[in-house]
């Protein structure tokens, strides 16, 4: 049996800008958790894993990675996700560790019994890989306010809140604050990722959690606030030692104090006023949920739906801006379809785009040009791992890999988005990779992870791609547009993709838009 707490790392093992931020990094992050560290040896929470079959059949945990530190594990995961997935899983799934922890890393063989596996839960793993968790147990994170999936019946209550019947309600709604926001822009420099997290984090608000709030772009924007607080208090400290309050801890708790204050405020005046508005907050009021339950739904589908869509949508319009060809065609695509339900070209474009339903824009085939670029843009743009937790009592078997009890399965999209066994020239932009004939994502099961498959599709995917496809042709439509840096300087390409980050995110260097008024 090996005892995985006395391996030490080798330098030489991940790559050399990854080393060079781990010891930039690493003193003062021991030093943050020294306490916390002797805490946690006293309690005893590091344990021995076993390693091999566990019921005599060729499926077996997979064996420790030498890539770790004493007690706290691999700390090379948090500065560098893809560079050390990589390389501790490039002859096979391996186990490691952080603190308390037990982790996963599996390989690209084993990614088709990942998506085709449902005993175990992402939301739990992402949940204790991205917030640090103070517990695995569903019944403590019950206790306590932090059970993200309510027990699994926030999946029900999403599905309904984004059935296509509800949507079609809300969209003049929808319409308006999409055009509020994009409109009126021409002759600005705009950073894309701000305004677009901005328009769809309204949207998401409005359909997902409550009409009240989202009419009001100050609540709005000060929840924004509150999510991007919660994202900078998910420290490597946080995900450790979930259990030491410390500064990280402290703020993360005061910002979700903060949402609570605003979800139940806003239920406080619905009630006061004898008001029964037909919207997603009424709506989980009526299915029994209480305050703290709203709350933690409307933060966990909040983060979900804003997380991916608000960095994928600007993105696109940054791709096709530094690819003039293609954006001149989806131009002509959008006006194609605008005119097949409003060709009177003398109206404003608000007024041609409020005549098309919901159903026409997410129909398979409506923008072929636009759907291969925005594949395309999802491929290269989401390289992040994907986490999904045992939190059964038995083991779970996925392909050869066992995942005992408690523990972390993560499989990280780039071992297929950027593999160049797959894809040519992974780390260009080339929607003509999805065309009839090449169809470059086909040659090997599960390429293409974008939109989450097997027993994992993406529940959001066809609001996500509304409001993805609603704010290019806003933006394409009303704007001429120049992918230019934090100088003013214009850009023939997009920064280089940084897949060392734990959730899908802008590029690694400042890219902004500097829109004119179309002729």
């Amino acid at each position: 049996m090996t005892n995985h707490t006395s391996m030490l790392v080798a330098p030489s093992i991940l790559a050399p800008s990854t080393v060079n931020h781990v010891n930039a990094n690493g003193a003062a992050l021991l030093s943050t958790m020294v306490v916390a560290l002797v805490a946690s040896l006293a309690m005893g929470l590091l344990r021995r894993q076993k390693v091999g079959a566990t019921d005599g059949s060729l499926a077996s945990i997979p064996p420790y990675t030498p890539i770790t530190y004493p007690f706290l594990g691999s700390l090379q995961y948090f500065f560098g996700h893809w560079d050390f997935l990589k390389t501790a899983a490039e002859k096979g799934s391996v186990s490691f560790h952080l603190a308390s922890h037990k982790c996963i890393a599996l390989s690209l063989e084993t990614r088709q019994a990942f998506f085709s596996d449902f005993k175990t839960d992402s939301a739990l793993g992402y949940a204790i890989m991205l917030a640090g968790t103070p517990n695995l147990s569903k019944d403590f994170m019950k206790a306590v306010g932090i059970d993200v999936t309510l027990g699994g019946r926030s999946y029900k209550y999403l599905t309904a809140l984004i059935r296509k019947e509800r949507v079609i309600t809300n969209m003049p709604i929808l319409y308006a604050y999409a055009y509020t926001q994009m409109g009126g822009l021409a002759g600005t420099t705009i950073d894309p990722f701000d305004t677009f997290r901005e328009v769809i984090f309204r949207l998401t608000v409005n359909t997902t959690t409550s009409l009240n709030v989202a009419a009001d772009p100050d609540a709005c924007n000060a929840l924004l606030k509150i999510f991007h607080g919660l994202d900078l208090a998910a420290t490597p400290v946080t995900v450790l030692f979930p259990w030491f309050f410390g500064p990280d801890r402290m703020r993360r708790f005061y910002l979700m104090k903060q949402f609570y204050n605003t979800i139940r405020n806003t239920i406080n005046e619905r009630k006061l006023k004898g008001r029964n508005d037909d919207d997603p907050m009424q709506f989980l009021i009526d299915e029994g949920l209480s305050t703290i339950e709203i709350t933690q739904f409307a933060i966990a589908v909040l983060f979900t739906g804003n997380a991916n869509t608000a960095v994928i949508a600007p993105a696109l319009v940054c791709d096709l801006a530094t690819h003039p060809s293609y954006l001149s065609q989806v131009r002509e695509e959008i006006e194609a379809f605008i005119s097949l339900f409003n060709a009177d070209t003398s109206l404003p474009l608000k007024t041609r785009i409020q005549t098309i339903a919901y159903d026409e824009w997410i129909r398979p085939g409506a923008f072929p040009i636009m759907e291969r670029c925005l594949k395309e843009t999802i491929r290269l743009r989401v390289g992040t791992p994907l986490h999904r937790l045992n939190h059964t009592d038995k083991d779970i078997q996925m392909g050869s890999v066992i995942v005992p009890p408690g523990t972390i399965a993560s499989f990280h999209t780039s071992f297929v988005h950027h593999n160049e066994d797959i894809f040519t020239a992974p780390f260009e932009w080339d929607p003509e990779r999805f065309t009839q004939g090449r169809e470059e994502d086909k040659k090997s099961p599960m390429a293409f992870v974008g939109w989450g498959v097997g027993r994992h599709p993406c529940l959001g995917q066809k609001f996500a791609t509304f409001e993805t496809f609603l704010l290019t042709a806003l933006t394409v439509m009303l704007y001429d547009i120049e992918v230019v840096d934090q100088h003013g300087k214009g850009l023939i390409e997009m920064p280089p993709v940084d897949l060392n980050n734990p959730v899908v995110s802008p590029p690694p260097t400042p890219v902004h838009l500097k829109l004119s008024a179309r002729a």
